[in-house]
């Protein structure tokens, strides 16, 4: 077994907590979807976005990412604030995604399959890009988990939300129930 080993330095360190800034800072309007405006996505690509979402962040005992509206999010981010470099990727990606579910199965796409099968063929494809560190795959793939623990149900429901925090109490105990906290 290797191990791979990244390189922490000042420089990635600081971009990676702009990109964490930034996507805190970035204006609802971005991601809103305004009354009466139509989707970027056509209709089956929402679709395929809002099954792939819902297999990433399934729904639990707290809400996954289709009850907390990440494909919306996500599709009012192509539409109002993304470059056209980053639609063509995501779009392209979306296509793939459906077209490996094509190919698995020698049918239908990605939609058409049972949802147990759906996990599965998303799952493999996760996988393989994860590992092959597909750089389009990983930012959609951050995007969609940004999307949801920035919404309510991700920040409250999902992780423990304190507006105004309690004491210091060092030593809690921690087990399986116990939940992340929302900062």
């Amino acid at each position: 077994m290797t191990i791979q080993r990244f390189a922490l330095n000042r420089r990635s360190l600081l971009a990676a907590m702009g990109a964490l800034i930034g996507a805190g800072a970035l204006p609802e309007a971005a991601w809103a979807q305004e009354e009466g405006a139509a989707p970027y996505f056509a209709a089956p690509l929402f679709a395929i976005l809002d099954e792939v979402c819902a297999i990433i962040i399934p729904k639990t005992d707290t809400a996954g990412a289709r009850e907390a509206g990440v494909p919306q999010v996500i599709d009012g981010l192509m539409r109002n604030w993304a470059s056209a470099e980053h639609r063509r990727q995501f779009e392209g990606l979306l296509h793939e995604i459906d077209a490996s579910a094509r190919s698995a199965d020698g049918g239908g796409g990605l939609l058409s399959l049972p949802p147990a099968r759906r996990i599965e063929i998303v799952a493999a494809f996760d996988a393989a890009q994860m590992a092959g560190r597909d750089s389009v795959y990983r930012r959609f793939k951050d995007l969609v988990l940004t999307a949801y623990y920035l919404s309510e149900a991700g920040a409250t429901q999902e992780l423990r939300y304190e507006p105004i925090p309690g004491s210091f109490q060092g030593g809690v105990p921690v087990g399986p129930d116990t939940r992340a906290w929302a900062v």
